[in-house]
C-alpha cells in the first residue's frame, strides 16, 4: 500500500507541476488507476459506522468518504402501493487528497 500511495503523490506532484499538455494524458491515466487501488484498498477498511478512512503518505492524507442514499422501487411502490416496503439504502464512496502541511 505503501507504495501505491507513493506512485500517487509522486504522480500528482508531477501533474501539478507540469504547465504544457504534452504527456499529461498518460500521467492522469496512470493516476486514476492507482489512485482507484487506493480507494478499493481503503473501503476495505470501512466499518459499520465509519463515514470516513484514510491513508496517509508522506505528502498528502488520501481520504475516501461514504455516504448513503436511499433509493426507490417505483415501478414495484406503484404495483404494490406501500413505500416504505422498497426503500433500499445504497453507499457511494469518494477519495480526496488532502496536503499535509509542513509546519
Amino acid at each position: 500500500m505503501a507504495a501505491l500511495v507513493k506512485e500517487a503523490e509522486d504522480l500528482k506532484d508531477t501533474m501539478e507541476r507540469i504547465l504544457a499538455h504534452e504527456g499529461i494524458p498518460d500521467m492522469e491515466k496512470r493516476y486514476k488507476v492507482v489512485t482507484d487501488m487506493i480507494k478499493k484498498a481503503a473501503i476495505a477498511q470501512f466499518r459499520d459506522g465509519d463515514k470516513k478512512v484514510s491513508i496517509a503518505g508522506s505528502a498528502y492524507n488520501w481520504e475516501v468518504s461514504r455516504t448513503s442514499t436511499t433509493k426507490i422501487d417505483k415501478d414495484a411502490m406503484k404495483a404494490d402501493g406501500i413505500l416504505a416496503k422498497y426503500t433500499t439504502t445504497e453507499d457511494s464512496y469518494r477519495i480526496s487528497p488532502k496536503i499535509i502541511k509542513e509546519d
